[in-house]
């Protein structure tokens, strides 16, 4: 995929998870980026409204999100037949980079001190652009298997330790950690793979490959 600098892709608690299908998106069942600094302090979350942006084309706006919270990025554009880039003023450069239709989850402001407040959209069809709260995400569930294709963050409840990770692709997928101890990027690689990481929760886990399905399974 993606990014002049890969999206910077995780601490509270479980609620519900829904399960949708289709390109980018997350079904459950039950049963070449920069890595940033290991450690950094994570925001202390709090309940925020979700803001709408919507648009045709080449576009740009304005974002109220609070500086001080993480919110979560999701870009849909069904009907783009060309190149598709999402940028920001903050410290997450390069949201997207897709070719065609997309539709997937980051996230903003994991770097307090660089917040982003505008948001810069190259696109060829109308699109629309949510940044939602931490209760947006689906829940890694321990023992549970998530399945998709896309980029997706997932909120990791305390108790899981371990994230079992496979995806097929020709292109390059990275799984990124976030939480109060860590930030660390923890897979990149190209091509098919299949491994097992450390993941403590409560955190984010953000897997980006816009090419990539892919499946986690959380112990």
């Amino acid at each position: 995929m993606k990014r002049g600098l890969l999206g910077f892709l995780v601490l509270v608690l479980l609620s519900g998870c829904g399960s949708t299908t289709g390109f980018g998106t997350i079904v459950t069942s039950a049963s070449v980026p920069v890595s940033p600094p290991a450690t950094s302090a994570a925001p202390l979350l709090k309940d925020v409204p979700t803001e709408t942006h919507t648009g045709k084309g080449d576009g740009e706006f304005a974002t109220s999100w609070p500086a001080d919270q993480l919110g979560f990025f999701t870009f849909d554009c069904p009907k783009c037949s060309s190149n598709v880039m999402v940028d920001t003023d903050g410290g997450e450069y390069g949201l997207v980079n897709a070719i065609g239709a997309y539709k997937g989850t980051t996230w903003l402001n994991t770097e307090p001190d660089r917040p982003t407040t505008k948001v810069t959209v190259h696109a060829n069809a109308a699109w629309t652009a949510t940044i939602a709260d931490y209760r947006s995400l689906p829940v890694a569930t321990p023992g549970a298997t998530a399945s998709g294709k896309g980029d997706a963050v997932f909120r990791v409840p305390e108790g899981v330790r371990t994230v079992a990770f496979t995806a097929k692709t020709r292109g390059n997928v990275a799984v990124w950690v976030h939480s109060e101890k860590v930030r660390d990027l923890l897979i990149n690689e190209i091509g098919d793979l299949s491994k097992t990481v450390d993941v403590v929760g409560p955190a984010y886990l953000s897997v980006e490959g816009y090419e990539a399905s892919w499946t986690i399974t959380p112990s």
